[in-house]
């Protein structure tokens, strides 16, 4: 994975593209997640699949690694769409986007859309997530 530099909240504007990121999703990657949440099905190793949410956590990282939040944010909505398996030693791209930015005297709202897509730019899930931010005083 390669890293970068995140963008502050008051950076970002509807439209403005985060920075994409790729993940090789290794079988000792899959294997972490599969310990992490303590998943003891082997239909996923029987298969060669990729387990989707570990699919959603990697988008997730993506855009937490990519965009600067202040400490008392608070997660208000998250959707995901899967849209095709994931196999084992396949590459995959995390794109984001603003889609809305609200600035409302000291409420503030941040609405970022997400799609990730194989190494054959099939996309292969698709999210939405919203955050409240706290009063930013003179930040925004």
């Amino acid at each position: 994975m390669e890293k970068r530099g995140k963008v502050e909240y008051r950076q970002l504007e509807p439209g403005y593209e985060l920075p994409s990121i790729s993940y090789k999703l290794e079988p000792s990657m899959v294997a972490s997640y599969l310990a992490a949440v303590e998943e003891p099905n082997s239909i996923y190793w029987d298969n060669n699949l990729v387990p989707p949410m570990a699919i959603a956590a990697y988008a997730m990282t993506a855009l937490s690694d990519s965009v600067e939040l202040p400490p008392g944010v608070i997660h208000t909505h998250g959707e995901v769409k899967f849209l095709r398996a994931v196999n084992i030693g396949e590459t995959i791209g995390c794109h984001s986007c603003v889609s809305q930015k609200l600035d409302r005297g000291q409420l503030h709202l941040l609405t970022i859309d997400s799609s990730v897509f194989n190494q054959n730019e099939e996309k292969v899930l698709t999210g939405k997530t919203s955050f409240i931010l706290p009063g930013l005083n003179n930040q925004v």
